[in-house]
């Protein structure tokens, strides 16, 4: 016996073990699935079925609708029982065999003669029927009422009383009924049943019926069964003929009035529940109705295929498992047809879904035992670990011929590319660069990672190819690539002596210097080609513009102050140009005054960004009071009317640092009153809005140019075209920094020569 076939029965071995095992799996999967059927294809299934089925309704059910030409004349809903009581006596002189008043009456009239008349009626008729309700089980939690019957006079004067709670699927179509419902130690039947058994046997026993639920086999959409309206009976416009010896149904049919269902997913109308009753009770008289399987013979032959298709396997040795498993599927399906036809329920599709698992498993577990099978094999053969430097063994052996060892050999060879492959991806991958592999036409033919992730597409998805590098950087010349493209040596010393591009931005922004260096391989795809790096300078390039702007604060605008006062130190000592020393000593302390202001501005914004803010309960409207007394020595010398509103009940409470917070909302208010002409007006709103507390600080002073607004909040900018105030840039800075460690948002609405509006917006503290 060769190798070779040692291998084969050893590998069917494992197949034959693996099978098993997963069929004493896939049973228990089958018992699991069939307990949470009907799925929603079941219900299809069953639907399509109960479609074909062309049984006529019988003729002797009659409906009398309570539709909309009845409401208009009778009036609105509900009616005097007199009304009943009418059509009960019109009935009753046309000789109908039964009636139904599919109508709930369990409240006594606010007239007690009514009910007595009602009953009266009712007793002369002698076959009068009344429906109850019982409340779902959810609702019975402190209810005192779960069963709503009829008042004594009706109850004792109807011939049954039984309930009308239909059952809803879980796809909310209403196929089944119960017969019996045990509630509170009683059993309350369906109220259909009492007609059977009054037909059968002249009793109202039910001790014959079941308290499984049963399905009932709709005969047609809605409106199958002959319907007259209420009105044309009690008026007399329905001939004796068409009423004598016929169970007539009384319900409500109107557009907004009584319950309607849904009986079939592959129809859009619903169906009143007077006619639901009406097709129950034709299939409970001509016992028609469809039972439902029970749960463990359904389990049962949920399983049955699963241990077919196992037997199947094991006697076929795993061959045309395809057509044994159509064969399987096709049986399923009509095993439940059959059923339906002998008015039998089994949902097939547990059965179904167990029997796709099944062969999912089949080719899973066939694939898996035999990979485990070869690698197995290998590494018997191979037992050298794969590490790097790569080595190929002295000696490949092997029993059997040529294509035998060539298939081993190669089997290695392939081992140790894909090792090798993985190891330069993952190695390039890992690169905290981002790095795109260039031919020599500029095309990209790789990028890691890093580089994936700065080019992305609209939306943010990162891609997996990219077709041009220029097609999303662009270099500050303007050009784009072609200004460095092709890249030209500037020496010999190196694969780095390439001329370098320059630095580049992404769509985000972010400041990339591009360096390039020439690719050596000898892969004919990627000859000449070149590596291109993009070095991360975003936060360089940030920090030296904070710089640059912070240096000009320092030597431009905190330098005035201090020059103003050295400049009026000097005219002081020339007598001529001395002034009084009242005004000497004022405009000395402005100028210091604004030095010391610009410094604390300063240091306030950098540990506000520096550092963490001390946050407690805060009644945001006391700030905004606090403010507004500090702001209004300034409004008053301008002639500045402040008008302030505060609306929140209770204090628009906020979690914030009170000190930040009143400086944020000092520097909002006081802006307003600086930009604000002499004699304007400055309105100050503190409101609720959702979720946030916001503050709206409004003023009809200078305004602001559409193309500053963006810009305003920026450090050391300012908008001041008209030169009504002095400042530094600092203010709103400041603000903008206060609100963001606060989790909130600030804006600036505002029309040149018109007016600024500033809103505010902070997170509110739920007390």
């Amino acid at each position: 016996m060769t190798q070779g076939s040692n291998l084969s029965r050893a590998l069917h071995r494992r197949f034959v073990m693996t099978w098993c095992v997963m069929g004493s799996l896939l049973l228990p999967i089958a018992f699991f699935l069939y307990s949470l059927s009907p799925f929603l294809s079941d219900n299809f299934f069953y639907d399509a079925w109960l479609s074909r089925q062309s049984e006529p309704p019988s003729n002797d059910i009659l409906v009398v609708a309570i539709d909309e030409p009845s409401l208009q004349t009778l009036g609105r809903w509900p009616w005097p029982r007199e009304i009943h009581t009418q059509l009960i006596d019109q009935l009753n002189a046309a000789g109908v065999h039964s009636i139904v008043l599919d109508v709930l009456l369990v409240e006594p009239s606010r007239l007690p003669e009514e009910d007595r008349r009602l009953a009266e009626a009712m007793h002369r008729h002698g076959r009068t029927y009344l429906p109850m309700a019982l409340l779902p089980e959810s609702m019975l939690e402190g209810r005192a009422r779960d069963v709503l019957i009829p008042p004594p006079p009706l109850l004792s004067a109807a011939k049954g009383v039984g309930h009308i709670n239909v059952k809803l699927d879980t796809d909310g179509v209403a196929r089944s009924v119960e017969l019996l419902i045990e509630r509170r130690e009683d059993v309350w039947p369906q109220l259909m049943t009492l007609l059977v058994d009054q037909n059968k046997s002249g009793g109202a026993g039910t001790s014959n019926w079941s308290t499984e639920a049963i399905r009932i086999p709709f005969r047609g959409p809605s409106g199958s069964y002959p319907t007259v309206s209420y009105r044309d009976v009690l008026m007399g416009y329905v001939p004796a003929s068409l009423l004598q010896g016929r169970t007539v149904l009384v319900g409500m049919t109107a557009l907004g009035l009584g319950d309607r269902y849904n009986v079939s997913l592959l129809s859009s109308g619903l169906m009143p529940g007077v006619e639901v009753h009406a097709h129950l009770l034709d299939a409970l008289r001509n016992e028609t109705y469809i039972r439902e399987v029970d749960s463990w013979i359904g389990a049962f032959l949920a399983s049955l295929p699963i241990v077919v298709l196992m037997l199947l396997a094991w006697w076929l040795r795993f061959r045309y498992l395809p057509l044994v498993m159509l064969s399987l599927v096709a049986g399923v399906l009509c095993a439940s047809l059959i059923a339906l036809n002998f008015r039998w329920w089994w949902p097939p599709f547990a059965s179904l879904i167990a029997l796709g698992i099944a062969i999912i498993a089949i080719v899973w577990q066939s694939q898996a035992a035999l990979l485990s099978w070869f690698k197995r094999e290998l590494e018997l053969l191979y037992q050298e670990p794969s590490i790097l430097p790569f080595r190929q063994p002295d000696d490949i052996r092997g029993e059997g011929g040529k294509l035998y060892q060539q298939s081993q050999a190669l089997e290695f060879a392939l081992g140790r590319i894909v090792e090798g492959r993985r190891f330069i991806l993952d190695s390039m991958h890992s690169l905290p660069l981002p790095i795109f592999i260039l031919n020599k036409k500029g095309e990209v033919l790789l990028a890691n990672k890093k580089a994936l992730a700065v080019f992305y597409q609209e939306g943010g998805h990162a891609i997996d190819h990219i077709n041009a590098l220029p097609s999303f950087l662009t270099f500050e010349e303007g050009k784009g690539f072609s200004t460095i493209w092709p890249p030209q040596p500037i020496g010999t010393s190196g694969v780095n002596a390439i001329q370098i591009g320059g630095l580049c931005t992404d769509r985000d922004g972010h400041t990339y210097r591009l360096e390039m260096g020439e690719l050596s391989t000898t892969t004919s795809s990627a000859a000449g080609g070149w590596l291109v790096w993009l070095v991360d300078l975003t936060s360089e390039v940030e920090a030296e513009a904070q710089r640059s702007s912070m240096l000009s604060f320092l030597s431009h605008d905190m330098k005035a102050p201090q020059a103003r006062a050295l400049a009026f130190l000097e005219a002081q000592k020339d007598p001529e140009s001395a002034i009084t020393q009242a005004d000497f000593y004022s405009y000395l302390e402005q100028c210091l005054t604004m030095g010391l202001g610009m410094i604390n501005d300063f240091i306030s914004l950098t540990r506000a960004k520096s550092f963490s803010l001390k946050k407690e309960f805060v009644l945001f409207e006391d700030v905004v009071m606090e403010v507004l007394d500090q702001v209004y020595s300034l409004a008053k010398v301008k002639n500045i009317k402040i008008v302030s509103e505060l609306q929140d009940e209770d204090g628009a409470p906020v979690l914030g640092d009170k000190d930040y917070l009143s400086r944020a909302v000092f520097n909002l208010i006081e802006n307003a009153v600086k930009y604000t002409l002499l004699g304007g007006e400055v309105n100050v709103l503190v409101c609720r809005q959702d979720k946030w507390v916001v503050l709206q600080v409004s003023d009809n002073g200078v305004g602001i140019e559409p193309e500053e607004i963006d810009d305003i909040f920026d450090d050391f900018t300012r908008s001041d075209k008209g030169g009504v105030a002095q400042g530094h840039g600092l203010g709103l800075a400041l603000v903008k920094t206060v609100v963001s460690k606060h989790n909130g948002e600030i804006y600036c609405k505002s029309e040149y020569g018109i007016g600024s509006q500033f809103t505010m917006k902070l997170p509110i503290c739920e007390l």
